[in-house]
């Protein structure tokens, strides 16, 4: 059991802080107060102590639930200040070729940089969209173990895609089932995995008729929803019209893939028909606000118009207050209606996308919630009440307060200390990514 004692409790959803109060956390192992179930908040209020007397006891100045970054690909940690020579593009479809696909092919390692960069930032929910076709087999069982390793929560899945020849594609389908029957006959067992999966495509334009049947076939059996790009570049809008006839939305929707558990990545290109389409299936559209720019495929206008918008990284890093902060600043740049407050609430909704998938509830520091929870040591320079929550995101509070974090009622970050070899991992992640680099040398 764990005690946070005299916290002001952060809720992004609705705004609000709270007095001193103290919350007592579960641990993974161990069931709480009156039945209440392991991994969970199992009570708040005042003057705790005394009804748990062993339990750990951790102070600090605010306490909020984890972070969610809801769409991301792990393998772009390993190529952070990349040194390989890469031909020049002048497209995104050229930069894809030239850059992202030839690190995709080098992939044949398990991911453990990014999942430990997330965590260090206040995030407890990573959604990884992974690609690696010469490792396809087993792949995401890999990424699991890592997520383990950190003691991360997430939703995995491989981006199936037909860029590699069908059986590649057939491969991507087959690894995706794999992977959900793996967690379901662990859950059957009694046992609580932190990760869940999806079912990944890579983007319209590299899955044809056949791939998107058998995805679709993959997403029924399983019970998952599709986590897929879409319009994350006028190419692939312009692809989908010119080659099947439709809208990409529109032909998701006609194989049935659209529905409450979708992820959509980007989604820039989509049009107000598509976005009217994904909002009456109740689907998730993940922005990635520094990805978009630094790719340079244009700017999502019709962004206000999704109600269910989430934040991803899209591999930029694993800081989502960051991430935040670039989705208001560049959103206003465009002359957009929403403020702080509204990307407050897609920060937040993130927590959402993980309840449909696990049933539980999230994002809430309520009795019976999950306890995916960060202790923030922030000394904020104006009052911090409900109503500037989003202000003091945007201009002030960051990663760098981040001081403890819990997944799943076990301490990952204590006092600044992982309980995992941060130093390790970095150290690995570097020969790894050495390699890797010279691997994709070779498939220039």
């Amino acid at each position: 059991m764990t005690l946070f004692e005299k916290v002001r409790v952060i809720s992004f959803e609705p705004p609000a802080v709270s007095e001193p109060m103290d919350v007592a956390a579960a641990g993974p192992a161990e069931a709480g107060a009156a039945g209440k179930g392991a991994g969970t908040i199992v009570e708040t209020g005042v003057n705790l102590a005394a009804k748990y007397p062993g339990a750990r006891r951790l102070a600090g100045s605010y306490l909020s639930p984890g972070l969610v970054c809801s769409h991301t690909h792990l393998y772009s940690a390993l190529a952070r200040g990349l040194m390989v020579d890469i031909e020049g593009s002048k497209d995104f479809a050229q930069q894809l070729q030239h850059l992202w696909w030839r690190l995709d092919r080098a992939i044949d390692l398990p991911i453990l940089a990014g999942c430990a960069d997330a965590v260090l930032s206040g995030v407890t929910s990573v959604v990884d969209h992974h690609a690696g076709p010469e490792a396809i087999d087993g792949s995401l069982s890999v990424i699991r173990q890592a997520y383990e390793a950190i003691g991360i929560r997430g939703l995995l899945c491989y981006e199936t895609s037909d860029r590699n020849g069908m059986e590649g594609a057939r491969a991507g389908v087959a690894e995706n089932l794999r992977f959900a029957a793996e967690i379901d006959a662990d859950r059957a067992a009694g046992r609580r995995p932190l990760v869940d999966g999806c079912i990944g495509g890579h983007a319209g334009f590299t899955v044809g008729d056949e791939t998107l049947e058998a995805l679709a076939d993959a997403v029924r059996v399983s019970g998952r929803g599709l986590h897929i790009h879409a319009g994350e570049d006028k190419y692939d809008a312009v692809d989908s019209r010119y080659r099947f006839g439709a809208d990409l939305a529109a032909r998701l929707d006609a194989a049935q893939l659209l529905g409450p558990k979708t992820i959509i990545g980007h989604g820039v290109w989509l049009t107000e028909s598509e976005v009217e389409l994904l909002n009456a299936r109740s689907s998730f559209l993940a922005h990635n606000a520094r990805s978009n720019m630094n790719n340079a495929v244009g700017y999502n206008g019709l962004l206000h118009r999704f109600d269910n918008v989430v934040l991803g990284t899209d591999g930029m890093s694993g800081d989502m207050l960051e991430e935040f902060r670039f989705a208001c600043f560049r959103h206003r740049e465009s002359g957009g209606p929403w403020w702080p407050g509204d990307f407050l609430r897609c920060l937040d909704r993130g927590n959402r996308l993980m309840e449909r998938y696990t049933g539980q509830a999230f994002g809430r520091v309520v009795a019976g919630a999950v306890a995916d929870l960060v202790l923030w040591d922030y000394e904020p320079p104006t009052p911090l009440v409900g109503g500037n929550v989003a202000g003091h995101l945007a201009f002030g509070l960051g990663s760098r307060s981040v001081k403890s974090v819990m997944v799943d009622g076990a301490l990952v970050v204590e006092d600044r200390v992982p309980a995992f070899d941060a130093q390790g991992i970095g150290s690995k992640a570097r020969a790894q990514a050495s390699r890797l680099w010279q691997r994709m040398e070779a498939r220039r």
